[in-house]
Parts: C-alpha cells; sequence; structure tokens
C-alpha cells in the first residue's frame, strides 16, 4: 500500500487542492491528516469538508481545538490569535463539532500518529532539536511516529544510540541500522523551511521507504483571499517566503 500523510493545511484550500492533485498523480491508496486543518488561512470550512471526503484518518491539531475553545490560545501569538478568533466565528457547526470529536494520537501498524509530540500529545510540545527528538522516541513503541506541528519537513533516525537527521528526501526501512525513525511531514499550507512548496510524506509499504513530496500552489490566490479578510500582513507575506 501507498499511504500520504499530509498536516497543518491552516485553512489554505489552494495548497490542499495542489497536494490532494498530486497525490492523486502518486496513486496513494489511503490519506492520513495530522491535524491543524484550519487557522491562519481563509476557507476553514471548505477545508474541513474537503479532509472529511479524503482522508481516513485525521487527528486534532492545536488550532482546530483552539478554534472550537478559544480558552486553548494562551500559548498564540498576536498574529495566530486573530486568525483563530475569525476561524471560530466563521466555522459552521456541524464543522466545530467534527473539530471537537477528533482524536489526539493513533496507532497504526507500526506507525504512531500525533500532531505534535508522542510525549504528552494534547500539550502541544515542539520537536526542534535532535535532543528534543531523542526525548520522544522514549515515548512511542512502534518502529516510526509521523508529526506536524513545526511546518518543517524532517526525517530523523534512532540507529541504536546514535541520533541522525537525514538531508535525503527519502529513507528506507530496510535498512537494518535505521532502527527507528520519527517523521514531520512539513505543512501544506504554510510550510517554514524557507520554500513556498507545500510538503507531504508517502510511505511505501512495499519499499519499506518514506519520501518528502514538494507540490507548488498559487499562494497569491491564497494571500489575495487573506487580505479580504483583513489577516495579518504577517501571515500574508509570510506565504511566499516559506517561513
Amino acid at each position: 500500500m501507498r499511504f500520504a500523510f499530509i498536516s497543518d493545511i491552516h485553512a489554505n484550500l489552494e495548497a490542499l487542492e495542489s497536494v490532494f492533485e498530486d497525490i492523486g498523480k502518486n496513486k496513494i491508496d489511503e490519506v492520513i491528516c495530522l491535524g491543524d486543518i484550519v487557522g491562519y488561512g481563509a476557507n476553514p470550512n471548505e477545508c474541513i469538508e474537503l479532509v472529511t471526503k479524503r482522508c481516513s484518518i485525521t487527528l486534532l491539531g492545536n488550532h482546530d481545538i483552539a478554534a472550537v475553545n478559544l480558552a486553548n490560545t494562551h500559548n498564540f501569538n498576536i498574529h495566530a490569535r486573530i486568525a483563530i478568533e475569525w476561524t471560530s466565528q466563521t466555522l459552521s457547526a456541524a464543522n466545530k463539532s467534527f473539530l471537537s470529536a477528533l482524536p489526539t494520537k493513533k496507532t497504526l501498524n507500526s506507525l504512531t500518529l500525533v500532531h505534535a509530540t508522542p510525549y504528552e500529545p494534547n500539550m502541544w510540545y515542539y520537536i526542534t532539536s535532535l535532543e528534543e527528538a531523542a526525548f520522544n522516541f522514549q515515548f512511542f513503541n512502534t518502529r516510526v511516529c509521523m508529526v506536524g506541528h513545526t511546518h518543517i519537513p524532517m526525517i530523523i533516525s534512532l540507529e541504536g544510540e546514535e541520533i541522525c537527521t537525514h538531508q535525503e528526501k527519502q529513507v528506507s526501512i530496510k535498512d537494518k541500522n535505521m532502527t527507528r525513525l520519527l517523521i514531520n511531514t512539513g505543512s501544506v499550507g504554510q510550510p517554514r523551511d524557507r520554500d513556498s512548496r507545500s510538503s507531504y510524506i508517502i510511505f511505501d509499504t512495499i519499499e519499506e521507504s518514506f519520501s518528502i513530496q514538494r507540490v507548488s500552489y498559487d499562494f497569491a490566490k491564497t494571500q489575495s483571499k487573506m487580505k479580504k479578510i483583513k489577516m495579518p500582513d504577517f501571515l500574508i507575506n509570510r506565504l511566499a517566503e516559506g517561513r
């Protein structure tokens, strides 16, 4: 089978549609969303409805729960808070109910799935260093853990007692030295690795390989929509810069 893992869509419909188009070209059997469907962008309802149709598993992200209950914005910066308040007012009742029912963690065969970290996934911690990755390897028992949240795609392996990052776009767990993996999907709707293209992961169970995919989309159209609803300039401008 071939799985696609997406995360951090953030109500960016143009990016999501482009990623799903690319997924269609790659003969994917199942799509899994690791959360943060909403926040920042102008199309939260449309993105939720598309994820509902296309994804077999969807997890809860910190922006998703904040849109349902604004009390969860205490760690948000001013830009994120403005966006999530607008999102909360814009979401339909049905879509709020959908978000509120999402789980924070799932296990799928040899994979642990979370939005943020396997350690206390509902606390929305970040994995931004090898030290944080090493700590989090203690908190999942499967061979692979899939995460999002940082908006930066990354493949980290535990080889014996050594933690390694992989610069290549594809790794295979057929390599017996690569005992366990922690993989960040990056972001569909707001990449932050200085690359404006959307990011997602393909897992091929036959090849036992994980690959990072990048997809261009019309971010100018997304920016235009965000301007119309008066989102902060910081959120609008960052899409072109991938930051």
